[in-house]
């Protein structure tokens, strides 16, 4: 059968009811899903981070596009012979994420529920939308937006402008999300000819606040989070070692220190998981990145001692205050004004540096 699900996807049998398929994974992927089918799943090599969600809508836009808010339920880590039911529809909203290279699942399941569609994927935090609606106009716009960035063409933002300032929501956003997919590869400041390309985008999203009001104000939370994960895959793309590929994917995908800790402990119940993460934060300081512009594979930049002894400290909920007592007691180091303002600065640090988001949010 034919399939873009998977690298490759197998089909093994295939009847008028139902098939199986056999999925081979050779990257993690963040999507966020429901199933317009029914069915089941068994882990056949590797280990995933299965997530469930629950999307309360507040807007239909229309049958194809949604907002509302995406919420994590719970999360487990799947090994080799684990078995998930799939069910069709919202009831299960789901992601999977594949730790090791390769992974490989067999999917037994109906060919399609026709009460369960669309089939919507889901963009954190706040929108739902059918990725396999096509409609020939939006289609030829994507694909002359295409051609014109890649071509360079000089007027190819006021022909992305004069899209925007007539489209519906649902097509804003494949726009938006089409430009924005060029703009995270090198090179797009000589596409657009100019230095400030993020600017440049923040022109289109006031334009899509012009046509839509404050139903736009979705759009830059969820390129803020796509931003957010792009740079973590990024950062996990340069690490081999599969403890801080782990790491990362647990960052990638869970928000919440008790979540993120509790899933440490579920893949290495013998250490204790606070120590692991400090470790592993450790050593990805130290891992050098060539080819790049990141100092480290942390992607922060002079991470040192004093910063691993404030984040400790943010992780066990200490104030600025008892952090200062505990370098005293600990460490020995005098209590200053100027001990205080290093201490204040660090902590300032590690809270914006996009990596650390997900275990202090």
């Amino acid at each position: 059968m034919a399939g873009k699900f998977g690298d490759p996807p197998i089909t093994l049998y295939n009847s008028p009811r139902f098939h199986v398929d056999v999925y081979f994974w050779l990257e993690g992927t963040t999507a966020i899903h429901q199933h317009g089918f029914c069915g089941a799943f068994q882990v056949l090599h590797g280990s995933s981070l299965h997530s469930w969600y629950d999307f309360e809508r507040r807007e239909k836009i229309n049958i194809f596009t949604e907002i509302g808010d995406i919420k994590l339920k719970s999360c487990k880590l799947l090994e080799v012979g684990d078995v998930q039911e799939i069910w069709a529809g919202r009831q299960y909203i789901h992601g999977l994420f594949h730790l090791d290279q390769p992974s490989a699942t067999i999917v037994v399941r109906t060919h399609r529920s026709p009460l369960a569609v669309p089939q919507y994927n889901y963009e954190k935090p706040h929108l739902a939308i059918d990725p396999f609606f096509e409609e020939p106009s939006i289609i030829k716009k994507l694909q002359a937006l295409t051609a014109l960035i890649r071509a360079r063409h000089p007027e190819t933002d006021r022909w992305i402008i004069e899209w925007l300032e007539t489209a519906d929501f649902q097509t804003s956003f494949a726009i938006l999300a089409k430009v924005k997919s060029y703009l995270n590869f090198s090179g797009i400041d000589e596409v657009f000819n100019l230095s400030d390309s993020q600017n440049r985008f923040e022109r289109f999203l006031d334009v899509t606040r012009k046509r839509h009001g404050e139903l736009a104000e979705v759009f830059p939370k969820i390129f803020r989070h796509q931003d957010k994960l792009n740079q973590i895959l990024r950062q996990r793309s340069y690490v081999t070692n599969p403890e801080h590929r782990f790491f990362m994917a647990l960052l990638l995908n869970i928000e919440g220190k008790e979540r993120i800790l509790s899933l440490v402990k579920e893949r290495f119940p013998d250490a204790d998981a606070l120590e692991k993460i400090l470790d592993w934060t450790y050593d990805l300081a130290q891992t050098k990145v060539f080819g790049s512009n990141m100092t480290n594979a942390l992607g922060v930049e002079d991470f040192d001692d004093m910063d691993l002894f404030v984040l400790e400290s943010l992780l066990k909920n200490r104030s600025e205050a008892e952090m200062l007592e505990a370098l005293q007691t600990d460490y020995g180091t005098e209590a200053t004004p100027e001990t205080a303002r290093n201490l204040s600065a660090k902590a300032e640090k590690i809270r914006r540096a996009v990596i650390f988001e997900p275990l202090l949010s």
